[in-house]
């Protein structure tokens, strides 16, 4: 949409476009724009925001405004002749954990930020206009959470959806210090699979945007997801040899691996009839596919792990370095709501999913209700140990 502003010797024509998700980059292409603004800009996926800057201050060019020795530089200007080429932002404070919550907190040098004080404070803006008793009332009827983000101006829960885990709480979910792994392996008792008590599970899920979460489940049945990694524009294969095998080599060397992932990961490709499992078990690893890929199956999964506790602590505790897997919990990972105000029956694909999908195919494995496994440290059998060279 187009819409023309005439005054005066002002005649400025503003542009609406729709920008929901990093699909419609497309709608920036070949734009000639001076200036843009963002309303709500913590909805705005980053990849947007990258791609408008980059096609701001191209009108007008310097063809058709060149310069003037001593009164300015010709092109995107204003009248003191400084750059007109702007990005103009407002919204209520982003999730926490998020791309806008470290651009805001720590903003690159050519950018400026603001934060308008809580609405009880003296300090309030705007409260000529509002009815006595405005925010109070708000408080009364909403929770600490909505409070926090639309009265105190406080990084929290996004509510654009709703979240998809309400079970979760970072205060009790995520450990206060770096989990360590565990391992009970010796060169003596490699060989029996009662004596590698404590495999990392890895939870993941395939596409172009691989992703993984790494756990481990412990002697007490504790599920501790120890490490995250996710990725964009990247095959399986590149995932594996250039972000997956150097943590696990850095960080976990030498421990036995299982990973858990969507079963359509063994279709095999029209090109080389290969599957992802295939390539998976090429690199030296131990795939199993998740028990089912049901949706309602997978989010129970999760929940049940969520909710269970273990000595009055959580039973599934996750290491603070897993920054993208803890947003998506928290509110990342949400369902859409329509325009109707109605929820989405299934989750949003968005940025989250892709972590927090693959995190479900590791919960699914542990999670007894679908029939996950657990080590039965009672049983022994052979296994063999995989050649060393593909850790290389």
């Amino acid at each position: 949409r187009k819409f023309l502003l005439k005054f005066a010797d002002v005649e400025c024509e503003v542009l609406f476009r729709g920008l929901d998700d990093a699909n419609d980059v497309r709608r920036l292409l070949s734009l000639q724009a001076s200036f843009a603004i963002f309303d709500e800009f913590r909805e705005i996926n980053p990849d947007v925001f990258s791609t408008m800057q980059g096609r701001l201050g191209r009108y007008p060019d310097k063809m058709m405004l060149p310069p003037q020795p001593g009164v300015h530089n010709g092109g995107c200007i204003k009248e003191d002749g400084t750059s007109n080429a702007h990005v103009w932002g407002m919204s209520n404070p982003p999730d926490a954990d998020s791309f806008w919550e470290q651009y805001y907190n720590d903003p690159p040098d050519n950018a400026d930020v603001f934060t308008q004080p809580s609405g009880t404070s003296p300090d309030a803006d705007w409260l000529q206009y509002l009815p006595d008793g405005y925010y109070d009332n708000l408080m009364t009827s909403n929770d600490k959470d909505w409070v926090d983000v639309y009265v105190h101006a406080k990084f929290g829960k996004s509510l654009a959806g709703k979240p998809v885990f309400r079970s979760f709480d970072s205060r009790f979910h995520v450990s206060e210090k770096p989990l360590k792994p565990l391992t009970g392996l010796t060169a003596e008792s490699i060989m029996t699979l009662s004596d590698q008590e404590y495999p990392l599970i890895i939870g993941m899920d395939f596409g172009l945007t691989p992703a993984c979460t790494i756990n481990q489940q412990d002697a007490r049945g504790r599920f501790l997801t120890l490490d995250e990694l996710t990725s964009e524009g990247m095959g399986i294969l590149r995932f594996c040899r250039e972000m997956l095998r150097p943590l696990l080599t850095n960080r976990f060397p030498g421990m036995p691996v299982i990973i858990i992932g969507d079963p359509a990961g063994t279709q095999r490709a029209q090109t080389d009839e290969k599957s992802v499992f295939d390539v998976l078990k090429a690199e030296g690893f131990t795939v199993i596919a998740a028990k089912t890929n049901s949706i309602q199956a997978r989010l129970a999964a999760v929940e049940n792990l969520l909710s269970g506790q273990v000595d009055t602590g959580a039973r599934h505790l996750i290491d603070p370095r897993c920054k993208k897997l803890i947003t998506a919990l928290r509110s990342g990972y949400r369902y859409k709501v329509k325009k109707t105000g109605d929820i989405e029956q299934k989750p949003d694909k968005n940025f989250y999913s892709h972590i927090a999908d693959a995190h479900q195919y590791a919960c699914l494995h542990v999670d007894q209700t679908f029939g996950g496994n657990q080590h039965n440290r009672g049983a022994r059998r052979e296994v063999k140990v995989a050649s060393m060279q593909a850790w290389t």
